[in-house]
């Protein structure tokens, strides 16, 4: 319930995730099951498709997670100087803390493609390099790791304590 409340709050954060996804699944000739972005279950703001094999399973959780990330920080940065740091509150900088907080807290993949990314990347039966194993691990254990608090909702916390804290801690590193 607290999953599908926090995903109706972040609404275009929910429907900019679906999007990336679906074209994801598209990019990697990953059959589509089911397209309805908004549903009462833990596919909301997901698409069901089928489990992608080996490198597809990595790019679905990557490529939508890299995208909306930046797109978040992107609206997120300039907006929570603005409103935190400075004290200046106006309605572009409203706007753009709300869709940064909402994309940021949707950015990660669903917790079962998660866990088949990490089966191909770890499991018994991997047959990924030893450099990729290396290269990916931070990545890789960063999507796993948001995939399960984001079932929870806490992605939604996690967001709005990051946009509060970020302007002062670049003015202490700058």
């Amino acid at each position: 319930m607290i999953y599908f409340l926090v995903k109706i709050i972040t609404i275009p954060g929910t429907l900019f995730k679906a999007f990336l996804e679906h074209l994801s699944c598209r990019m990697f000739d990953i059959p589509v099951e089911f397209s309805r972005y908004i549903q009462k279950n833990e596919l909301c703001g997901h698409i069901e498709h089928v489990l992608a094999k080996q490198k597809g399973s990595f790019g679905i959780c990557f490529m939508p997670h890299i995208i909306a990330l930046l797109s978040g920080l992107i609206m997120i940065i300039p907006a929570s100087m603005n409103l935190f740091y400075l004290g200046k509150v106006n309605i572009l900088s409203v706007v753009f803390i709300y869709f940064g907080i909402s994309i940021l807290t949707n950015c990660f993949p669903l917790l079962e493609d998660a866990v088949n990314m990490w089966g191909y990347l770890y499991g018994k039966e991997s047959k990924a390099k030893m450099i990729s194993k290396i290269f990916m691990f931070i990545p890789a254990a960063v999507m796993y790791g948001g995939a399960y608090i984001e079932r929870f909702g806490i992605t939604l916390i996690t967001s709005i304590a990051f946009s509060y804290a970020f302007p002062y801690v670049l003015a202490l590193v700058i």
